[in-house]
């Protein structure tokens, strides 16, 4: 009996040391409420405080950041439109939006939230500094359209996932996860560090966006320089402009496709093909739109000449038709002078 006591406990104990544990990142940027919640995706979510050892880690965090300019923070806190405010329960009517759970061990507020029931209020954490570390004086509520500082946790362990880079190279690890050496075949190498966002950057320029193509050549004229950027190689920059893509070293074909940003870059074969595919449909498309304008201008320009000769044709009818009389007088007058001249010569 004492064995299997001693075995569930083991089995117990390895199981809560092999629970995920949580790790908060405080946001000094101020965003409303739904914008904070997609700031902490992926694979994180605005914290909920369930306990005062979560609330020892958070405040903690927050006074590592050594930034004393922010008091409120926005948590997962939140009570929807159409609920009224309950003082009674500890949360007041409010709910953790990670679990929609309205369990909590620490529930003070620092005030009482609005007592309403016809707009969505979010929750804060209310914080003050002294010279030793960062406090709670409880909760707070605030309509959801304020922008306020926030913080972010995710209950998993962060795993950065592999680098994505194209071309031929190595990447070699350190004893530190969260950071990797990439060495490239033109013999190129740059120093990544992997943010707690899961997101690569080269160190000392956090803003290439785009990490994949630090190991592809460059256009001729141009090389890579120190922060993975392709920069013109020579003294007259001018040499570089309008200098055509160089190929490119071969890589997976599981890369291939791929759009390259952050030109200028060399693209494989099969992408430059896929382009000049593009350029002449565009190219088809231009011809198309010309044509049809033209075929339209032509068949007004034929109505145009129908009704113009329908109106001249009407014109000489009418015309005809008043010459018509005269034409018959004149004939009348002529025939009765001939008579006369008959007849004064037969007197004669």
């Amino acid at each position: 009996m004492e064995f299997w006591t001693g075995l569930y406990l083991m089995s117990f104990l390895n199981m809560a040391c092999c629970l995920p544990k949580s790790s908060y990142t405080v946001h000094f940027n101020k965003l409303s409420f739904e914008n904070a919640q997609k700031k902490c995706l992926p694979g994180g979510f605005l914290t909920d405080i369930l306990n005062k050892k979560e609330m020892e880690k958070i405040l903690k965090t927050i006074w590592d950041k050594n930034d004393k300019t922010a008091t409120s923070f926005w948590i997962g806190l939140k009570k929807n439109k159409g609920v009224c405010v309950k003082k009674s329960l500890p949360l007041k009517g409010f709910y953790w939006t990670a679990n929609n759970s309205t369990h909590s061990e620490v529930n003070v507020w620092k005030t009482n939230p609005s007592d309403t029931c016809t707009e969505a209020r979010c929750g804060l954490l209310s914080v003050e500094y002294s010279h030793s570390g960062a406090t709670s004086s409880g909760f707070v509520d605030a309509t959801c359209r304020q922008e306020h500082t926030f913080i972010c946790k995710r209950n998993v362990a962060m795993v950065c996932p592999r680098p994505n880079i194209l071309g031929i190279h190595d990447i070699i690890y350190s004893n530190d996860p969260y950071t990797c050496k990439v060495v490239c075949s033109s013999g190129a190498s740059f120093n990544l560090t992997c943010s707690k966002d899961l997101v690569w950057t080269v160190d000392g320029n956090e803003n290439i966006s785009d990490i994949s193509q630090i190991c592809l050549e460059c256009k001729e004229g141009y090389r890579r320089d120190a922060s993975g950027n392709c920069a013109c190689s020579d003294k007259n920059e001018d040499v570089c402009d309008g200098l055509e893509p160089s190929t490119t070293d071969d890589y997976s074909n599981d890369n291939r496709g791929k759009s390259l940003l952050n030109q200028p870059t060399s693209l494989p074969d099969d992408v430059s093909t896929n382009e000049t595919g593009v350029h002449i449909e565009e190219k088809a498309g231009d011809i198309s739109n010309i044509i049809v304008p033209v075929i339209i201008a032509l068949l007004i320009f034929i109505v145009l000449l129908v009704i113009i000769a329908a109106i001249v044709k009407g014109c000489l009818r009418r015309r005809s038709a008043k010459l018509a009389p005269r034409k018959t007088a004149t004939v009348a007058l002529n025939g009765s002078s001939v008579m006369e001249k008959a007849n004064e010569k037969e007197e004669t």
